[in-house]
């Protein structure tokens, strides 16, 4: 697994890197997302704890997908010979710039896109009955699961357990995702009138470069011990 170049406080420096670069990805990767603007909207017609469980449910479950995804990707990295090049580590690096540019590029149609998100959000809210309780929080879980299976978070993901620490990855990305989920139900519908998107999205793009360059510099390391 990659060594962390982030700074340590203490510990395995390998879990705090997956801790906090899932957390800050995640985070985000998140506000203004379509998931985001769903528990948003559910917030404002039904319970929002029951919003929050629902909806955090999904992405909690989700997170543990993908970080297993990554992680099959590191084990079949390490069935290779010893001085094959470390693809895990190369895979994630370049899902990582991939992401960083993408976004950078799109900032600029950031408070549009936000805009189109919320749009699709609330047809697919219109869709959703009230319901009883349970009922309620299985619909949710449902549609915020398949909103965010492939989403550009759900890949980032992948690339940073692939390269990271498992663990570290699924607390710092559980965490993400559940502070984005709180500000939704709590103060979304607040929020949303002054959040930038552009400044979110310049922030979340130069987080990616940030940690894909941590990772190439581990690359290199590897390659060249």
């Amino acid at each position: 697994m990659a060594a962390s170049k982030l700074p340590v406080i203490g510990g395995d420096p390998t879990f705090r890197e997956g801790v906090v670069s899932g957390f800050l990805l995640i985070l985000f990767s998140e506000l203004g997302d379509k998931t985001f603007f769903i528990a948003l909207l559910l917030a404002l017609k039904q319970s929002q704890g029951l919003v929050f469980v629902g909806t955090f449910g999904a992405l909690g479950v989700m997170t543990v997908i993908s970080v297993a995804l990554g992680q099959v990707l590191h084990q079949v990295d390490e069935l290779l010979p010893a001085n094959s090049l470390p693809w895990d580590d190369i895979f994630a690096a370049v899902l990582l710039v991939f992401f960083g540019i993408k976004t950078l590029l799109d900032a600029k149609d950031a408070d549009e896109s936000a805009a189109e998100e919320r749009g699709e959000a609330e047809k697919e809210v219109l869709q959703m009955g009230d319901g009883k309780a349970m009922g309620f929080v299985l619909s949710t879980f449902t549609l915020v699961f398949l909103a965010e299976w492939g989403d550009k978070s759900f890949l980032a993901t992948i690339a940073l357990a692939a390269a990271s620490s498992p663990t570290g990855v699924v607390l710092g990305a559980v965490g993400g995702h559940g502070v984005a989920t709180g500000i939704a139900v709590v103060g979304g519908s607040y929020l949303s009138r002054f959040l930038s998107e552009k400044v979110v999205a310049y922030v979340g793009g130069s987080l990616f470069l940030v940690f894909a360059a941590s990772t190439i510099y581990d690359i290199i390391g590897k390659v060249s011990s």
